[in-house]
């Protein structure tokens, strides 16, 4: 059961839908937790068998966006759309099978410990489809094969790496051969080999078998080596969209600074940590005995 909406859709937003070939839309989402505003307007367009990144710093909505998306949790206003239909506006179960087509590759991994690795990858297949357990299982080695784990199919979770647990996640997630594949910071926690290894991974995905993907990631390297397009949200809202190129050549001195990786120098709500502990170290009583 999921909560109605209570405003429309400027029609604005409503012009030019299919123009493209769009898998994805998200049109005007608004969300809001206990009256504070998490996402503020969002409009992006995912086209087939790209990759599309979902970039800012912590806090800023990615991960609430990437859950509209795939279904797990409606705005509080707007739509997201798949093929053209409201995926909050269909029925449960035609939801339910819209989501066979989805895989989601969470930002932990999320690999259950009471199972093999093989296992965890085969679990989609055991539950949503009735093929023969031997074909899951051969269906399990070769997504493991992929992503180059096949000699950890006997392990459990707790015995990988974080690149190891990652590539599992990924396993699984096209276990079931999706038209389309959410990843929650794919990247995240990784040493810079794997994470380049995590990219390699996913551009490999989509060249070899167009799967479109959707990514949220703060990781700046990564977002600019496996994006076709993106979006930079900053509190909610869209700071700009387009393709890496594009926002490269941003103007907007908020894009840049994050593109930077450098702090506003006037923002108020920063603390500058140098002079702060300079001005502590100021205010400090001399130790007893300094002067003598």
């Amino acid at each position: 059961m999921f909560f109605r909406r209570t405003r429309s859709i400027p029609e604005e937003y409503l012009q030019n839908i299919g123009a493209h070939d769009d898998l994805l839309r998200a049109l005007f989402v608004m969300t809001q937790f206990d009256g504070r505003t998490v996402l503020d307007g969002v409009d992006l367009a995912i086209r087939r068998g790209e990759i599309f990144v979902i970039l800012g710093p912590s806090g800023c909505g990615k991960t609430t966006l990437l859950h509209h998306m795939a279904g797990m949790l409606p705005p509080t206003m707007g739509s997201i759309q798949i093929d053209g239909k409201d995926i909050y506006g269909i029925p449960p179960a035609e939801l339910d099978e819209l989501r066979t087509h989805m895989g989601f590759s969470f930002q932990h991994g999320a690999l259950l410990n009471s199972m093999s690795v093989l296992d965890n990858i085969c679990l989609p297949l055991r539950e949503a489809t009735q093929l023969p357990e031997m074909l899951i299982r051969d269906i399990g080695r070769i997504k493991l094969d992929m992503v180059g784990l096949i000699h950890a199919q006997d392990l459990e979770p707790s015995d990988l790496s974080g690149g190891m647990r990652k590539r599992a996640a990924i396993a699984r997630a096209i276990a079931m051969d999706p038209d389309l594949v959410f990843f929650d910071e794919p990247s995240a926690g990784l040493d810079p080999i794997t994470a380049a290894e995590i990219d390699n991974l996913i551009l490999k995905l989509k060249t070899v078998f167009g799967i479109t993907m959707v990514v949220v990631t703060h990781d700046i390297p990564s977002a600019f080596t496996i994006a076709d397009h993106m979006i930079l949200l900053l509190d909610g809202q869209q700071l700009a969209k387009g393709s890496p190129e594009e926002i490269l050549s941003s103007k907007d001195p908020r894009v840049v600074n994050f593109i930077g990786r450098t702090m506003p120098l006037a923002d108020p709500a920063k603390v500058d940590i140098l002079n702060y502990v300079a001005g502590v170290d100021s205010r400090l009583p001399e130790p007893r005995g300094a002067n003598s």
